[in-house]
C-alpha cells in the first residue's frame, strides 16, 4: 500500500478529512522515529508494535577499485502485527 492509498483508505474509513488524516499519520511517523532513534519500541494497541534495530557503521572496500568506504551507522524499523489472521 502506498503512502496515497493509506490516506484515502483512511479518509474513507473515518469522519475525518483529508487534511487532519494527513496530519496524525505524519505525526504517527514523527513519533515512531523519534523513538526509534533513541532504541524505544512504540506499540499501538490493537495493531502492533514497531521495534527498532541499529546498525553499526562500517568500511567496505570496492573490489575493483580498492577504495574504502565509510558507511554511517542507520536504524531501521520493523512491524509486528498483534492482528491474528
Amino acid at each position: 500500500m502506498t503512502h496515497k492509498e493509506l490516506l484515502t483508505e483512511l479518509h474513507k474509513k473515518s469522519k475525518l478529512d483529508k487534511s487532519q488524516v494527513s496530519a496524525l499519520v505524519s505525526a504517527l511517523n514523527r513519533i515512531i522515529a523519534e523513538e526509534a532513534i533513541v532504541g524505544n519500541a512504540v506499540e499501538i494497541n490493537g495493531l502492533g508494535q514497531f521495534i527498532s534495530h541499529k546498525h553499526p557503521e562500517y568500511v567496505k572496500t570496492n573490489e575493483k577499485t580498492g577504495e574504502s568506504v565509510l558507511y554511517p551507522p542507520r536504524i531501521s524499523c520493523r512491524f509486528i502485527s498483534s492482528i491474528k489472521l
